[in-house]
């Protein structure tokens, strides 16, 4: 360690040990004095410093410093004493990827998608700033548990002047022949035309070619000639290395590549939605095969935390350590789909399509509603909703996705619509609701259990049996008593939670005016969730509420605008349960993702 360069951040810093160093500067593992902390300094080379002034270091370190996003390593500090130029961030326990693939060579597909993912966002941000850093590569690249850094924001720009080719020649003279920085070098940048954001999308091509292969596309034996196949050629296709890279991912990093920046993806937002795309129909090494679902049984402990939040007037501390039970169908994804079924069900009645939705899918049952739960507790709606939130909250944080969509059915889309006017949530990207409640009218079955007598049921089969005549089809008439006969039989003898939670789903449709209840939950959700679609059955008692809504809007505009076609949508020529259906479903599912992906775009600053 050189001892002018430690006495000359004596004043501020202890430098502790050397962490590495590169063509640029050398890192240091220091404490920072005055607030207590460890950092990593960072110190200029002298032969690299005069490219710049010192005016002109700093100027650029501060613009990069005022970048803040959660995969862009932050600057905390920078400065020059005695002539050493230096700059601060966060000691990060972790390695480069430069160092995880020296040691394990190509990364695992799913790995890479990630790490690709996380790299981009970062990129996104930055660019929508007017920052371009540059100098993407692995040693810029932090990686620590799960996630993934971008580091050196503002140091290339600072370290040159706005000539590429004086860029090119500054990296020769202090790398003489080895090749470093050089492979990473988009066309513009070698042949000294302006460089913009694509050109960082051309280096990050660069990485994630290296991650999968395990190869750089252009390996020669000195810098210049690998500038000039920059310029040249053409690198050889993935494939060539390594067959099982899905084509579509394959395709993407190739377009990277590419030597015209026109010819290229136009920006990183652009290219993080294909790289999401690839991850959301599985990240599997082998580009046609099928979705692998595994449905397990996880459990989400009810602690004495979760408890708390609970109505103490009616809490029963048989709930306190119980579980939440729900199914996970454990498909490699990066979107994660909460699906919640609707009165009397359970997650059972959702593993078809649990099964057949190609993204990571889970589906809790709701406390009380367990097929084989020896002692039913019978909880509040409101319960219910302060335990589903903070199991919500659990999912997202474990399976760390970066697209997160709610799925109800019937009544399940009521609660998802309430719990959304809750705080604290995570982010929620899409919300699709199929056959939700609009008035006390569209309440068709929950009605009729809601006035039913827990000590005599007898009493409603009058009404039940009103109910399956108006069905419209057989096919109906069959689904409305199949539904009837596994919802009756599941709370034989508990018919008294069966019933509360039917009056709960009624009870804020009967005490407020038509459709009031409805359009302050949709509302709230229009706020709160970028993609929002709302899907009807085609029968005749979803068109006429419907309709009556739509003249209730003209009216009185109790939505808030004009009446929202693009998201209040009716499914053609299908009844409420096969609205309900895997295939229609999935379909559905699928565009309300891609819709989310286009709208969400998270603010960092």
């Amino acid at each position: 360690m050189s001892q002018r360069i430690a006495d000359a951040l004596s004043d501020r810093y202890q430098l502790d040990r050397e962490l590495g160093a590169g063509g640029m500067a050398t890192v240091y593992a220091a404490h920072d004095l005055r607030h207590d902390r460890l950092v990593a300094v960072k110190v200029m080379r002298p032969e690299v410093c005069p490219a710049t002034s010192t005016e002109r270091f700093l100027r650029e370190i501060r613009i990069a410093a005022q970048l803040t996003h959660p995969h862009i390593l932050p600057l905390i500090d920078s400065g020059e004493s005695c002539g050493v130029m230096f700059y601060v961030m966060p000691l990060i326990d972790g390695e480069t990827l430069r160092t995880r693939m020296a040691r394990a060579g190509e990364l695992p597909v799913p790995e890479s998608l990630r790490i690709l993912r996380y790299l981009l966002d970062a990129l996104a941000y930055a660019h929508s700033q007017g920052v371009v850093h540059r100098d993407l590569k692995p040693e810029n690249i932090l990686l620590s548990d799960s996630h993934a850094y971008v580091t050196d924001f503002g140091v290339a720009k600072a370290l040159v002047e706005t000539s590429a080719a004086t860029w090119a020649s500054t990296r020769l003279t202090a790398m003489g022949t080895t090749v470093g920085t050089p492979s990473y070098m988009a066309p513009e940048q070698v042949g000294g035309a302006a460089v913009d954001h694509r050109t960082d999308l051309y280096a990050m091509g660069i990485v994630a070619y290296e991650m999968l292969t395990g190869h750089l596309p252009f390996t020669l034996e000195t810098a210049q000639q690998v500038m000039a196949a920059h310029l040249a050629m053409r690198p050889e296709p993935i494939a060539k290395w390594r067959p099982a890279v899905p084509l579509r991912l394959a395709n993407a990093v190739m377009k990277c590549l590419e030597k015209r920046p026109a010819d290229r993806w136009q920006s990183a937002a652009e290219l993080l939605a294909e790289i999401e795309a690839v991850s959301a129909t599985g990240s599997k090494t082998s580009a046609g095969s099928e979705i692998e679902c595994r449905l397990i049984e996880r459990r989400f402990a009810l602690t004495e935390g979760i408890c708390r939040k609970l109505n103490r007037a009616t809490l029963d501390p048989r709930i306190i350590g119980d579980f939440l039970r729900y199914a996970d169908n454990q498909v490699s994804s990066d979107v994660l789909v909460c699906l919640l079924h609707g009165l009397g069900l359970g997650y059972r009645e959702l593993e078809p399509h649990l099964k057949r939705l190609p993204y990571r899918s889970v589906s809790p049952s709701l406390y009380d509603y367990e097929t084989d739960r020896r002692l039913r507790i019978s909880l509040s709606l409101a319960d219910h909703i302060v335990i589903l939130r903070e199991w919500l909250l659990d999912v997202v944080e474990r399976f760390q996705a970066s697209t997160v969509v709610l799925v109800g059915f019937s009544c399940g889309t009521d609660i998802w619509l309430q719990l959304l006017l809750n705080d604290p949530l995570p982010r929620v990207d899409g919300l699709l609701g199929l056959g939700c409640n609009l008035s006390i009218d569209t309440c068709f079955v929950s009605r009729v259990l809601a006035r039913m007598a827990p000590d005599k049921p007898e009493v409603s089969i009058a009404e039940l049996r009103r109910f399956g005549e108006t069905a419209e089809s057989l096919d109906e008439w069959l689904n409305v008593h199949e539904y009837l006969v596994r919802v009756l039989r599941k709370f034989q003898g508990d018919m008294g939670v069966l019933q509360r939670a039917a009056a709960e789903i009624v009870g804020p449709f009967k005490d407020t005016q038509d459709f009031a209840t409805f359009a302050q939950w949709f509302k709230g959700a229009r706020q709160r969730v970028p993609a929002l679609r709302l899907v009807f059955s085609s029968d005749s008692g979803s068109q006429a509420a419907l309709a009556r809504l739509k003249l209730k809007n003209l009216d009185t505009g109790i939505l808030g605008e004009e009446f929202p076609e693009s998201i209040i949508t009716v499914a053609p020529d299908v009844d409420h349960f096969q609205l309900m259906g895997p295939e229609s479903v999935a379909a559905h599912v699928d565009e309300v993702v891609t819709e989310a992906r286009t709208r969400r775009r998270p603010s960092h600053v």
